[in-house]
């Protein structure tokens, strides 16, 4: 059959695009780089993130736990997060001065003195106290650095789609416990979700967040980063991990 002149032009055309080359994907480091550039750059910043605990890794939970968490930010050595899950509610200040945690549900608190920055504050707090504020890591100077000490490799996975809608760059970043996804938005280079899966527990459970209502330009004062105890609270202690280990021996050796 000849072939007219319009399906001549239309074969021609399928023809060429064929013999193109495949685009190329977009480069997983320089993305995550350009993450970390555009957060570290920000004095004062605020957002919000939904988070969903796979009830294996939540002793005593048969079901996922939810949280609502907000993060507010003031370089280089003030940060606040709100906690909001099942009815409860808790607060953690840093100051710059001093650090707070707060059970506004059971009205009671735990202050130490916490002269440091924020690079300081989550670097300290892990090795004394072994936990991390929720969060806190996207407020690191380095968040690059940050990511890159703790996953073997990155690597490009595709684009999707976050709940709001925004088109996403997906970051794979394999971990020698854990193995995280990284949902980098398309148009403003943030944060957009999280998924990490700790492959070494039966199941593979996972902790999903996602993140939004990003502001970079937050405007906020020490007001937002002060601790104020409410009338009535009860203040705790605030154990660390070396004396919390003393005191299991100490107990192993009586009941021994």
């Amino acid at each position: 059959m000849k072939l007219t002149h319009s399906k001549s032009l239309l074969a021609l055309g399928l023809l060429a695009a064929s013999l193109l080359p495949a685009a190329a994907a977009p480069d997983a480091d320089q993305l995550l780089r350009q993450m970390s550039a555009k957060l570290a750059a920000a004095r004062s910043f605020t957002f919000e993130a939904n988070r969903v605990i796979d009830p294996a890794l939540v002793k005593g939970l048969n079901l996922p736990e939810n949280a609502h968490l907000v993060l507010t930010v003031l370089r280089p050595n003030k940060i606040a997060t709100e906690s909001t899950s099942n009815g409860e509610v808790r607060h953690f200040y840093a100051d710059g001065q001093n650090l707070s945690l707060v059970d506004v549900t059971k009205n009671l608190y735990a202050t130490v003195p916490m002269h440091t920055s924020i690079d300081g504050l989550v670097a300290e707090l892990d090795q004394k106290y072994g936990f991390t504020p929720a969060l806190a890591e996207l407020a690191l100077s380095d968040i690059y650095q940050d990511i890159r000490g703790k996953a073997q490799s990155v690597a490009y996975l595709g684009e999707g789609t976050d709940s709001g809608g925004s088109a996403c760059h997906r970051l794979a970043l394999p971990g020698k416990i854990m193995d995280a996804e990284l949902w980098v938005g398309v148009s403003d280079q943030l944060p957009k979700r999280l998924i990490t899966t700790l492959k070494n527990r039966p199941g593979k459970p996972q902790i999903k967040l996602d993140f939004s209502n990003w502001n970079l330009a937050a405007k906020t004062t020490d007001n937002n980063f002060a601790f104020v105890p409410s009338k009535g609270a009860v203040k705790v202690p605030m154990i660390a991990t070396a004396e919390m280990e003393a005191a299991q021996k100490t107990n192993n050796v009586t009941q021994n």
